[in-house]
């Protein structure tokens, strides 16, 4: 997507940042100063970079990795640890924030990065300060806040693919005591993809977002800000790339619903070729995306004394989806998602109080509440699969009703033991509540009207397995009770063998901790080390589902990580080095993973994997060999990330007795986990010279780099081959012209230049296998102006 550079700073025309403060640990501090590991992104790199989204933001920033699921929800792992999950209603591995507000659930971070001061990525668990679902980290965004003096700007962009764009902004006194941000962008392009077997398009972006802050200072010692964002998106999901068969059953295979038969399209559909743009899909249902945010922001500071601060965070979300989603990358109906609908509502509140004493201790109690109601619903199709007990149905519509409530207690100490060593601890207790009702039923949208009577027939067929089976009757849930124990007795001896609602609920509680010591070696050097506990919350998979095991939640996972940094600057602070080591025992990893259904073979589910490892490093430089150039570098490099001790699915065998799928298993261990590159590299430079009077010239340069991955943990070669996400550089370049004191600027910019065929995900769906491309090579101008 072609983005709009931030508008968001009033700094100087020579393109560099300022030294950045951060609020990793909810205060202002200079970032060399904090005891952790952060990657702070300042506006004027981000215009550099054209960050637009968080998919931009992972291309800056080593050890996080950005994928687009199959959903459209997006997936962040940091350091190797992410949840690959595409349900609206799955908390992430990393948190994500606006101005420390919660953005409790990744889908609703879509559009959130525009007119920024800065983006802070705070690295390793961040349980104690930003609590459940941060056992990867945390991602804060910090928007551009109003000013007293009246500012204002616009910028223009136009791109590759008919892509235009503007953001503009205004800011400003209302009163004495009142201050205002306004900030717009949109983006609207054509099709960047293109069917390989006919001439057709998709790829569209259709975007627009807006935020308005206000500021008020009754007093001197009372601020509250007001922060309403939204933005509606209509942006074309992308296409898969149809690239191997992999059938889930052979031809003349035979089963209660039918057979494999040799005519079964998909054997001779064509793959597609190595382009980032081309794709292909269904040109009676392509895919489409409608979905709207709208978000507001209540924060209140008040210093009840002149060393201590009671702060509250009111947030309130609304997000609503439609969409429809090509799974297979074909003309076929292999497997295709007809419509996808969910909304979410969420609301969050925080309370804390902070202090600090004459001897420089400091002090953070608070308290944290969080709701969040999830409802979506999904219309599936696979009338063209190898699966013969689905490959007659027309398709089935799947739902899921969600309601987590999430109640935390929580507190921070830091005590300068000497002038140069401080000890610092957290503690956090939370109690995270979860309720579900799941269903899977024949869909009025598709015909004919036979998957109940198919579901009753077979069930009854079963007696000797479930003799309480009732037939039921249209559009009931025909998911069966096939829970069992470990003794193989009937999970709920009542509902056992029946048809219908799965409801179920999951309360679980943790307490997330850190400890640490920060020393200072001058006024320029830090080591610091931090041992720490984070947890996430259990989560229930909404999916097309025959049985009601497919339902059942997976547990809360944790994180025992240590590290041990050093941030340094030397030279009068031209040269900034930073490093760090780390090492996670990961327990309990959640994982989007393939279960055996009875009925439609192997979908996709959620799976604990008991043990995992993590070991790696990293390190930052960012050089000013003069003051009109910056070269920023960084690196994460991660040997071991891998899984010790996990039994899952590798095939399906067919019951003899039964005629039912039952699963083949392998073990897993020493497979690496999802996401989590050997090593990933970013480095940029920018250089700015006088041209005349009253305009300077500046060129700028970029690369991002990775080795290969997965998207999903692998045994098999065959596995290995298909779910192998390729390693790339990826090259950048702009210049221009700036105005000396920042009043207008003219970019000339490219992104991908070498036009570098990659992929961010691998999926299977049913028969087939896809990629999800990058996009190719893109170029544009950009026109800005602020006063």
């Amino acid at each position: 997507m072609t983005s709009v550079p931030a508008l968001a700073q009033q700094a100087s025309a020579a393109g560099i940042d300022a030294e950045i403060v951060v609020t990793a640990q909810k205060r202002e501090e200079r970032l060399q100063d904090v005891g952790l590991t952060v990657a702070a992104i300042g506006a004027n790199r981000l215009s550099e970079a054209r960050v637009n989204s968080l998919a931009d933001i992972a291309l800056v920033v080593p050890g996080l990795v950005f994928a687009p699921s199959a959903l459209t929800t997006p997936v962040y792992t940091l350091r190797g640890v992410g949840f690959n999950e595409s349900s609206f209603s799955a908390y992430p591995n990393v948190s994500l924030y606006i101005d420390q507000a919660p953005l409790s659930l990744p889908v609703l971070s879509t559009l959130v990065a525009f007119d920024l001061e800065r983006v802070e990525v705070l690295k390793g668990p961040q349980g104690t300060l930003f609590g459940n679902n941060s056992t990867g980290g945390a991602i804060n965004f910090i928007a551009a806040k109003p000013t007293k003096d009246f500012h204002a700007g616009a910028e223009l962009g136009y791109g590759r693919f008919n892509t235009l764009d503007v953001a503009a902004f205004v800011s400003g006194s209302l009163t004495d005591t009142l201050t205002a941000r306004l900030a717009v962008k949109a983006i609207k392009s054509g099709d960047w993809q293109y069917s390989y077997t006919r001439k057709d398009g998709i790829g569209k972006t259709d975007n627009a977002a807006a935020r308005l802050i206000l500021n008020w200072e009754p007093s001197d010692r009372l601020t509250i800000s007001l922060n309403a964002n939204g933005w509606r998106n209509r942006n074309d999901p992308v296409g898969p790339q149809y690239f191997r068969l992999r059938l889930q059953n052979a031809v003349g295979s035979t089963g209660p619903a039918g057979s494999v038969p040799a005519t079964l399209p998909i054997l001779t559909y064509p793959f597609a070729p190595q382009n980032a743009r081309a794709t292909d899909w269904n040109p009676a249902a392509p895919p489409y995306l409608r979905s709207n945010l709208w978000q507001t922001t209540l924060r209140a500071d008040l210093e009840v004394t002149d060393s201590i601060t009671l702060t509250s965070i009111t947030g309130y979300t609304d997000f609503n989806l439609v969409n429809r989603i090509e799974y297979d990358g074909t003309a076929l109906t292999v497997g295709d998602l007809i419509r996808n609908t969910g909304g979410i509502q969420s609301f969050t509140q925080e309370v804390r109080l902070a202090g600090k004493l004459d001897n420089g201790f400091r002090w953070v109690l608070g308290a944290n509440y969080g709701a969040d109601d999830v409802l979506e619903t999904g219309v599936i199709s696979s009338r063209d699969t190898s699966n013969f007990p689905t490959n007659n149905l027309p398709g089935n519509i799947y739902d899921s009703d969600q309601h987590m409530r999430n109640y935390a207690v929580f507190g921070s100490l830091e005590y300068p033991l000497t002038p140069d060593l401080t000890l610092k601890g957290g503690i956090r207790y939370t109690e995270a509540h979860r309720r579900v009702a799941s269903s899977d039923r024949e869909s009025s949208d598709l015909s004919p009207p036979i998957a109940t009577a198919f579901f009753n027939a077979v069930w009854s067929s079963l007696s000797f397995i479930y003799p309480n089976y009732r037939p039921i009757q249209r559009f009931d849930s025909f998911a069966i009770d096939n829970r069992l124990n470990a003794n193989g007795t009937p999970l709920d001896p009542a509902t056992y063998g029946t048809a219908g609602v799965y409801r179920s609920s999951l309360k679980e509680h943790n307490v997330s901790w850190s400890v640490g010591a920060d020393y200072k070696i001058g006024p320029d050097a830090l080591v610091y080390v931090n041992a720490s506990r984070g947890y996430k919350a259990g989560s229930y998979p909404n999916l097309a589902a025959a049985t009601w095991s497919q339902f059942e939640a997976v547990t809360q996972e944790s994180i025992m990580a240590y590290e041990l940094g050093a941030k340094t600057q030397f030279l009068d602070r031209r040269i900034t080095l930073n490093a760090a080591a780390f090492y996670y025992r990961y327990n309990d990893k959640q994982l989007r993973a393939k279960i055996v259904d009875a009925i439609f073979a192997q979908l996709d589910g959620l799976v604990n994997v008991p043990k995992s490892t993590v070991v790696g490093g990293e390190i930052e430089a960012t050089i000013r060999p003069v003051d009109a150039m910056t070269v920023n570098i960084s690196a994460t490099y991660i040997p071991t990330a891998k899984i010790k001790n996990y039994q899952g699915v590798s095939g399906v065998a067919i019951d003899p007795a039964t005629f039912l799928f039952v699963p083949v298993r392998q073990s897993y261990k020493g497979a690496r986990l999802p996401f989590a590159p050997k090593w990933q590299l970013s480095a940029s430079a920018r250089y700015g010279f006088p041209l005349m009077s009253n305009a300077n010239g500046f060129v700028g340069g970029s690369v991002t780099a990775q080795s290969r991955t997965l998207s999903q943990p692998a045994i098999t070669l065959a596995d290995r081959r298909d779910f192998t996400i390729i390693g790339r550089a990826v090259f950048g370049l702009n210049a221009g012209l700036e105005d000396p004191n920042g009043a207008w600027k003219v970019t000339l910019w490219g992104k991908n230049i070498f036009n570098k065929y990659y992929w961010n995900n691998v999926i299977q769906a049913y028969d087939t296998v896809g990629r999800f491309p990058a996009r190719p090579a893109e170029y544009g101008i950009s026109v800005g102006w602020k006063i």
